[in-house]
């Protein structure tokens, strides 16, 4: 790795690399905080198009300010090469995910819930993602579901990156208007959403082809395995929403994001934990955070759960007293290399006595 430090931030090590851009881990020296650095590739710094849509996603990530759409720090230039310094999300991707199994359909619920709200605030500030896919999904071990990766996204008050009918984006994940180089709108991303939600419940993607050709046809035409014979388990509600949400035409889908929240939130409202707690217990039963990283991760409200304490009991807790109990819990059952379901019911009793 040639260039160690790109402005206040020290490159730890590689993190990822794509078809124009390399990910590294880094740390900002100044304020001690980890960050992730994008590098733009050198034979794509020289591609005004590549280099365009690079510049395009620091435009769009610099105008959000939303816990679920990943948070840009700073755009560089430095000695001919160009970074965005990011905020570091320490989990699996969504693609990561979902090869190694279907998600359950509580857990897809949550991640649709927060994909919503992304993009709802994504498209309030006129910017359409067009690019969604599980390899742009991230799920943090602190339990909140992160979009990323704008380098695609079209914004209406900028010049359009590419030219009409130019179909841009990846292939099984998009809209029939996408394919067919039509005009785009909000309701795009939706349907792309939508193609996620199915491949995260039914562990496959809907439309499948030995080339784009052969993919493009049925995305077109809607050919594919119905959700419900796909995915048995997947609930009636959650079920129609992404059946809705695959619609060939724009019409048949919600209207916007916001609609699709308020489709959601009843069902998020209904699960038995909340969101956070579920994303990590999740994450933790794939191995991808140990059980001291899981319980440090819970809120006073998630530990209610665990300790069968209310909201309210936890709140009038001193933090000192809170944080004892916490530590000594962590510590003792790391210690002693009991697993979660063993040291779950050693947690209820003791933080009942730490707590009480």
């Amino acid at each position: 790795m040639a260039i160690r430090k790109v402005g206040d931030c020290r490159l730890l090590g590689p993190l990822g690399k794509g078809g124009m851009a390399q990910v590294y881990r880094g740390v900002h020296e100044t304020l001690q905080r980890e960050v992730a650095i994008k590098e733009l590739s050198a034979d794509a710094a020289k591609d005004v198009e590549k280099l365009s849509r690079f510049r395009r996603e620091a435009m769009a990530l610099a105008g959000f300010h939303h816990q679920h759409i990943v948070t840009l720090y700073d755009l560089i230039e430095k000695n001919d090469g160009w970074y965005m310094v990011m905020e570091l999300v320490d989990g699996p991707t969504l693609s990561e995910l979902v090869k190694e199994a279907p998600l359950p359909p509580h857990v897809v619920t949550v991640v649709a819930l927060q994909l919503a709200q992304a993009l709802e605030h994504a498209h309030f500030q006129k910017v359409v993602h067009r690019d969604l896919k599980p390899g742009n999904v991230m799920l943090s071990k602190q339990g909140e579901t992160k979009l990323m990766d704008f380098g695609i996204a079209q914004n209406e008050e900028l010049d359009r990156l590419t030219k009409t009918g130019l179909a841009v984006g990846t292939p099984a994940y998009m809209s029939p208007e996408q394919v067919t180089g039509a005009s785009v709108d909000v309701r795009s991303d939706l349907y792309s959403l939508g193609v996620v939600l199915y491949e995260a419940l039914a562990g496959k993607r809907p439309f499948t082809g030995a080339n784009p050709g052969e993919v493009f046809a049925k995305v077109t035409t809607g050919k594919r395995e119905p959700l419900k014979s796909a995915a048995p388990k997947t609930p009636k509600p959650l079920r129609e929403v992404v059946e809705r949400l695959l619609s060939v035409k724009p019409d048949g889908r919600f209207p916007d994001a916001t609609a699709l929240r308020h489709a959601l939130e009843p069902l998020v409202g209904g699960l038995d934990k909340p969101p956070a707690a579920l994303l990590v217990s999740f994450l933790r039963e794939r191995r991808k955070v140990t059980d001291s990283e899981a319980l440090a991760r819970l809120s006073q409200t998630d530990l209610s759960e665990l300790s069968q304490l209310s909201p309210a009991e936890l709140a009038s807790v001193r933090g000192p007293r809170w944080a004892l109990g916490l530590s000594l819990g962590v510590g003792l059952g790391v210690g002693a290399g009991l697993t979660m379901e063993r040291w779950l019911p050693l947690v209820r009793t003791w933080l009942s006595q730490v707590l009480g």
